[in-house]
């Protein structure tokens, strides 16, 4: 191999997985993540009383190589499946799929036995003499990389990429990101039949009661909620206080599921996400971008489509332009 040390920014599913793949062909791969934690929107927020999966709700398996994946996760126990009782049908008959006990044990499964640098955020890149070098938010480089993912939101690789593949920024500038509020609150037990539902009008897009999946601690006299608002409400309320938020999306939450108060239990928590999801009805681009010459890439599933699946794939094609190349 003439590439061998690989920069990876990006610690959500995309950046792992590519990490992963390369690992097990002989890569020396590096992963650098600005948060405390890997995993990215695979997230679960626990707290002395609950857990919530505040990100990533549930996902599907459509393709052969994901299928396979979530699989060998499916006989580990790491991932069950989850039938929540609707209150209206899905669209569409997937089989939903949660990570077990929290959906950042997805992130952790794929994280194990990487190097990843957490708390770490990449401000720039640099080409010196022939190698990769990264500056960090602290003021600090690290240099000697053969090559560099970048497997980030579109709006935060677009900046890293301006300097040295303008078209690519300019792409990612155009492929907008949604953001999202998040709603985490635990009530007294409420007297209703359904467990899940996807509005498609008002300020929520999707709640759940999070103790409803597989795995999660359940708590007599306790149900934990995830109301998720909608992209249009979060865009117009995107800089409003986290107690207007946690008002609006409890409300909205008692009227759907059709009761007129509740007991809360302990303080709700809100969650702004700023690049939640792929905005609906772009074209969708290749599941990664490499260019050889340059050693550079970029994956994630803001190029093609905001699942689950999506990311992972990126991250495997990211992985095998790689390969390929070396």
């Amino acid at each position: 191999m003439s590439k061998k040390n690989i920069a990876v920014v990006g610690a959500g599913l995309a950046g792992l997985t590519c990490a992963q793949q390369l690992k097990s062909t002989g890569f020396d791969v590096t992963v650098f993540e600005k948060s405390r934690g890997a995993g990215g929107r695979l997230s679960t927020r626990r707290v002395d009383w609950a857990q919530f999966d505040h990100g990533a709700q549930y996902f599907t398996a459509r393709e052969a190589l994901f299928k396979q994946w979530v699989d060998g996760l499916l006989a580990e126990g790491t991932v069950a499946p989850w039938s929540p009782v609707m209150r209206t049908p899905p669209s569409k008959n997937d089989v939903w799929y949660v990570a077990c006990p929290g959906m950042n044990s997805l992130g952790r499964a794929q994280a194990e036995g990487l190097t990843i640098q957490l708390n770490t955020r990449v401000t720039a890149l640099a080409s010196v003499a022939d190698q990769w070098q990264l500056s960090m938010e602290d003021g600090t480089h690290q240099g000697g990389f053969d090559a560099v993912v970048l497997a980030l939101p579109n709006e935060q690789a677009a900046p890293l990429l301006a300097a040295h593949q303008p078209d690519w920024a300019q792409r990612l500038q155009a492929i907008a990101l949604q953001p999202c509020w998040t709603l985490m609150l635990s009530t007294a037990t409420l007297d209703v039949a359904y467990e899940a539902g996807q509005p498609t009008a008002g300020p929520v897009a999707w709640w759940a009661r999070n103790d409803s999946k597989p795995g999660r601690a359940q708590h007599p006299g306790q149900q934990d909620w995830v109301v998720q608002a909608s992209a249009a409400w979060t865009e117009q309320n995107l800089e409003v206080d986290k107690a207007t938020v946690i008002e609006t999306l409890q409300r909205a939450l008692l009227s759907e599921l059709g009761v007129e108060s509740c007991t809360v239990l302990e303080t709700p928590m809100a969650h702004r996400w700023l690049y939640a999801r792929r905005t609906p009805g772009l074209p969708a681009q290749e599941p990664s971008w490499w260019s050889a010459s340059m050693q550079l890439g970029a994956c994630g599933d803001g190029l093609t489509h905001s699942r689950v699946e999506q990311a992972y794939l990126s991250g495997h094609d990211m992985a095998v332009q790689i390969q390929k190349t070396a």
